[in-house]
């Protein structure tokens, strides 16, 4: 009866993971670039930056404006003389003109209006670059996060039927009158702890699917199953002592995004400014007015203008202070990015470097802790060594490999944040 009760649980923790829809990485990261709603909302943030330079060279062109017009007036009427009748004769005029504006000078807006608009379209295209660093550690993450989630739901069910074996031979053992009972209830506990990690590595599939489903673009994240691993590469540099930081700055989106914004904001100044400048214009017009009655009339203008801005309630000499001050707390934000880059910088690249060397280390021991358990169990089986010595021996393989899956994640997770503050990922 026993023996029926401890193989009854394996009827109940069956695997849950069913391959309706597996993708490997190179087909997430293209499915990534293509649907991420994220990613298309940065890219026509960019395009409409890039629309809005074209705007601002507007001013460089003429303006040029087409009216016409038409007029009934039915209240023109004389007398008859010779009847006494009212007689109605109506008016009928219409006008025709093409009128054509030049700016020659307005204070330099028109160059300070197009310099803006190309820092804004930079900054844009750095938070481009920006979130596709952060979709691309998303994507590690989420993606890392599944195959985890499936080795450990895979790993627990292993150590679910070890676990079944182990209370087995210490039942055995304890019939025989060589083990006592208080073994026998640790074997079965072990076993209950063992169903319940299987549990949690369930729950935690339909957690990781969902991130994974989220990056993707996708709706549906249902029977979502990863299929291989990660690429990883080894760390850059030797020595982190010796690299230089502050030359890596330069070089990331958060920094150029805070350098643009400054360019930005400085010509803001210019543009505030522009409005003490006078301006100069050059006007022509072309027209045409003619009536029913009459031949049309041909006329022909053309005309500059020179505007002297004198007084405008100091709404110009304050629009000059804001941009000052905007432009003070650009550069002072563009100082903090540096500094807190370059914090972030060594941060990330001593996790990298501990992630990639802890890995090596939980290998050793995950090997050694499997050879351990092989001598244990059999000594065990033999006689030679106590409960305790191979429990001790027993755990310390099913810690260790528990370890290593976390520690595969985190080894990934750790180059992910590396190449993210840096601004670099997956993402094309």
């Amino acid at each position: 009866m026993r023996l029926v009760l401890f193989a009854l649980p394996s009827l109940f923790y069956l695997n849950v993971i069913r391959a309706a829809d597996k993708i490997n990485w190179e087909a997430s990261v293209r499915e990534a670039t293509n649907s991420n709603s994220e990613l298309n909302a940065a890219k026509s943030s960019l395009q409409s930056t890039q629309y809005q330079i074209k705007a601002a060279r507007s001013g460089y062109y003429p303006s040029i404006q087409a009216t016409a017009g038409y007029s009934y007036d039915s209240s023109n009427s004389t007398r008859s003389i010779s009847t006494f009748n009212n007689s109605n004769n109506p008016s009928k005029n219409y006008t025709t003109s093409i009128n054509a504006t030049e700016n020659l000078f307005s204070g330099f807006s028109d160059s300070s209006k197009v310099d803006k608009a190309k820092y804004v379209s930079s900054s844009s295209e750095a938070s481009l670059s920006n979130v596709k660093a952060k979709i691309s550690f998303d994507l590690k993450t989420a993606f890392m996060g599944l195959v985890y989630s499936q080795k450990y739901i895979a790993l627990t069910e292993d150590i679910i039927k070890r676990r079944e074996a182990n209370v087995k031979l210490v039942q055995l053992r304890f019939e025989s009158g060589r083990e006592n009972i208080g073994s026998l209830e640790l074997s079965k506990a072990y076993l209950a702890q063992a169903r319940f990690d299987y549990l949690q590595a369930v729950d935690s599939l339909d957690v990781y699917q969902t991130q994974l489903a989220r990056v993707l673009g996708r709706e549906d994240f249902a029977d979502l199953e990863v299929d291989g691993m990660v690429p990883v590469v080894d760390p850059p540099y030797k020595d982190n002592r010796k690299i230089n930081y502050k030359d890596l700055v330069k070089d990331i989106p958060v920094y150029k995004k805070a350098y643009f914004d400054e360019l930005s904001a400085k010509s803001s100044i210019d543009i505030s400014k522009s409005a003490f400048y006078p301006t100069i214009s050059l006007n022509q017009s072309v027209g045409r007015t003619g009536h029913e009655s009459n031949s049309p009339v041909d006329s022909w203008s053309i005309g500059a203008s020179l505007v002297f801005p004198l007084f405008s309630g100091g709404k110009d000499y304050y629009s000059t202070k804001s941009s000052n001050e905007d432009y003070r707390a650009s550069a002072l934000s563009r100082i903090n990015t540096e500094k807190d880059s370059v914090n972030k910088l060594k941060d990330a690249y001593t996790r990298y470097v501990e992630a990639v060397m802890k890995l090596e280390v939980d290998s050793a021991f995950l090997k050694a802790a499997s050879t351990r358990e092989k001598v244990g169990t059999a000594q065990y089986n033999n006689g030679l060594i106590s409960f305790t010595d191979w429990d001790i021996i027993e755990n310390d393989l099913i810690t260790r490999q528990k370890t290593m899956l976390q520690t595969q994640r985190d080894r990934v997770i750790a180059e992910a944040a590396w190449e993210q503050v840096q601004g670099k990922g997956v993402i094309p």
